[in-house]
């Protein structure tokens, strides 16, 4: 078994990873930290819930500690971490002080929706790390507020969808004013034409790395459809919600209008939950996620800015109040669940007992103490979620016009999910 202390690590980021809780390194691990240690360009693909992150930044804060300009009166910006969202970017910034605890490095975060001259202020000592969304670091740039001229290492989180983002003319002036010589770096949770693509114009005798095809955060998943007209999806909703006891649920949605429409509509029929979206000041969306993470209020109602790179220990429950059009967001929105083992690589533990009751007659027989992973409830139509290695549900509510999509999505989940008929609708036909 290969543990971190054998991939080339040194005893402080060692530590950190210990104290983190990490055990073994993950398959993505095992195979990215020796290349991104070795300076070569690096082109990675593993699934959500595998520990990407850590995977390129373990490897990244050891080779910048390997200089110190602590005492520089201004630090050269040695690397970049570009992030397609602001609260993806939050939340790194948040894990390099984690895992670099004690290694000197100084990171700053740039993201949209504050101040512009607050944050160039902030580089007058320089910084050793910036991890930026790529319009608010364009902006920075042009009122050149720093340099990029010493940049080593560039990397690309979430690199499928920086470049499905529409910003080629940003992400071009960006790799313009670095040094031609880099370390360029892509991570990214799904494969796609157009990042092998950019992969091919931009970088250079790269090491390809795709860990197991397997994805454990979906394999520790149970997933659940019903079809549901779309009148009837604000009361099946209300139904499920109430038959997970009070515990936490994040609810994604396709708009903000769609957010702000069930926030209320969930408040007002006696539920706790709050709403993100772009359009939500980032401040207020950040005290929201760290409120439903601290376990503040119930229900989380998002669009798919909570889909990425944003990690929830212990939560159980994913609704899908409407289906992705694209079948990786479904993967990244169940992968917000199921995140314990995932995230840090510890011993499974076995799911909380709960019982779930559907509205059906049927649910009186079952009244004997039944734990998520072994639930025979009508609400599964008779079946057993199999194994105690089960740490999240998705639910989903398919309406007519979004059944289309389903065959799509059960093929990349890699699992049969049978589309069901709503068992809070006795009037729908079997």
């Amino acid at each position: 078994m290969t543990i971190f202390a054998e991939l080339g690590l040194n005893p402080i980021i060692q530590a950190n990873v210990k104290r983190l809780g990490y055990q073994t390194p993950t398959d993505i691990q095992q195979k990215s930290i020796g290349a991104v240690l070795s300076g070569t360009d690096t082109y990675a693909i593993a699934p959500t819930g595998t520990g990407k992150t850590a995977a390129y930044l373990l490897p990244l804060l050891q080779e910048l500690s390997q200089s110190d300009h602590s005492a520089d009166q201004i630090r050269p910006i040695r690397a970049l971490v570009l992030v397609p969202t602001r609260d993806l970017a939050q939340q790194l910034e948040e894990t390099i002080a984690d895992y670099g605890k004690d290694l000197k490095l100084r990171t700053i975060t740039l993201f949209g929706g504050i101040r512009i001259e607050s944050q160039v202020k902030r580089f007058k000592r320089g910084a050793d790390i910036i991890v930026s969304t790529p319009r608010r670091l364009m902006d920075l740039l042009k009122a050149k507020a720093f340099s990029l001229d010493q940049m080593q290492h560039f990397v690309m989180d979430e690199a499928d969808r920086l470049v499905s983002m529409g910003i080629m003319p940003e992400l071009s002036k960006i790799m313009a004013a670095m040094p031609s010589k880099k370390q360029m770096i892509l991570f990214s949770a799904t494969d796609s034409k157009a990042l092998i693509k950019f992969s091919q114009e931009h970088q250079t005798n790269k090491k390809v790395i795709k860990a197991a095809n397997h994805q454990p955060a979906l394999e520790m998943i149970f997933h659940t459809m019903y079809r549901c007209s779309r009148k009837d999806k604000t009361a099946t909703l209300f139904n499920l919600l109430e038959t997970f006891n009070g515990e936490r649920v994040l609810l994604f949605t396709r708009t903000k209008n769609d957010v702000d429409l069930l926030t209320e509509r969930l408040n007002q029929r006696g539920f706790s939950s709050q709403g993100i979206h772009n359009e939500i000041p980032q401040k207020k969306r950040l005290e929201r996620l760290n409120g439903f993470k601290n376990k503040q209020f119930n229900v989380l109602v998002a669009t798919d800015i909570a889909s990425r790179g944003i990690d929830i220990d212990d939560l159980y429950y994913v609704i899908n109040y409407d289906l992705p059009v694209n079948c990786n967001d479904y993967i990244h929105r169940v992968g917000r669940t199921a995140r314990v083992s995932a995230s840090k690589m510890v011993k499974l533990k076995q799911p909380k007992s709960q019982q779930i009751e559907s509205k059906k007659t049927e649910s009186k027989q079952s009244k004997s103490k039944c734990s998520k992973s072994k639930s025979s409830s009508a609400l599964f139509s008779g079946k057993k979620i199999k194994g105690s290695q089960v740490l999240g549900h998705a639910f989903s509510l398919v309406s007519p016009e979004q059944e289309r999509l389903v065959e799509k999505i059960i093929k990349a989940v890699g699992k049969d999910i049978k589309l069901e008929r709503n068992p809070f609708n006795t009037r729908q036909k079997k």
